[in-house]
């Protein structure tokens, strides 16, 4: 299980989910920068894009290694921010032809020695921060199980490598209550290949920068006693061996049972957490 290889026959699916609503303006920390949750986070989804173009990348251009789907939620809305009408899904080599503005970011990286390299890097901006209105996350769980359903349909698909869904947030769904939330949440999890079951990872952006950073939490007791922080815990997957060891380095502790659920985590845990969330490199041919 979790050991299918990925070609560009057999892809593997990543789809993430970004909470626009207008709480998402809140300031948070960027590399020591005040800046609001929404820049936040369309900066670390697009440094992982640009991870999942890199790992797509031989020497006669860029290989269609994955699927990609990014959906943005506020108002009442769903939307897709890389994809235009109904088609939902890109592929890396659609990412890499798209005209998109380019600016120069500080990006941090943790040595094995625990100290910090950061350098500056040019990035490639697909997504664009946004906040507005209220936060439908029924809603876009709900796109989001149809669309890996769906995916996981196809004849060609089965015996893909299982697909991994990032659901990014700072509150409470104004659409559903915790009873919806985690019955659709099970549905996700329920979803799957023959290699596996999809991979539901929740992050858990908070403007109080003096709670504890959590990664990949162990226990429901590592998150703080607020209701949505720990409904969004029993709503992640737990993480298959296969990632524990990374999971382990990430956090700095020994080995275990892992969730895959952020709180409250810098912008370069979060980068980590989606690295280790999406496909391994060593399973790429």
């Amino acid at each position: 299980m979790y050991s299918a290889r990925i070609s560009r026959k057999s892809p593997a699916l990543f789809v993430i989910l970004i909470d626009q609503s207008g709480s998402m303006e809140e300031p948070t920390s960027l590399y020591g920068r005040t800046v609001s949750k929404a820049e936040a986070v369309a900066a670390t989804v697009n440094m992982l894009l640009g991870e999942l173009l890199h790992r797509s990348r031989r020497e006669e251009g860029y290989r269609d290694y994955f699927d990609i789907a990014v959906l943005g939620y506020h108002g009442e809305r769903v939307e897709p921010l890389l994809s235009k009408g109904k088609r939902l899904v890109v592929k890396p080599s659609e990412l890499y032809e798209r005209d998109t503005p380019c600016r120069q970011v500080q990006r941090e990286r943790r040595l094995p020695d625990g100290r910090t390299l950061f350098s500056v890097v040019e990035q490639r901006e697909w997504i664009a921060p946004f906040a507005e209105g209220q936060t439908p996350m029924y809603a876009a769980l709900l796109h989001a199980y149809e669309l890996v359903r769906d995916w996981c349909a196809v004849r060609d698909h089965r015996e893909c490598y299982p697909p991994a869904i990032f659901n990014i947030t700072d509150g409470e769904a104004s659409d559903s209550d915790e009873e919806g939330l985690s019955e659709l949440a099970a549905r996700i999890r329920g979803t799957g290949t023959d290699d596996g079951n999809a991979l539901l990872m929740n992050i858990h952006i908070s403007s109080d920068l003096t709670k504890t950073p959590v990664v990949f939490a162990a226990s429901e007791e590592e998150l703080p006693e607020q209701r949505y922080a720990r409904l969004l815990y029993r709503m992640s997957s737990v993480m298959p061996p296969l990632y524990n060891e990374n999971i382990t380095a990430l956090r700095g502790c020994a080995p275990g049972t892992f969730r895959g659920v952020s709180y409250n985590a810098s912008m370069t845990d979060l980068i980590g957490m989606m690295n280790i969330g999406s496909v391994s490199v060593t399973l790429m041919d």
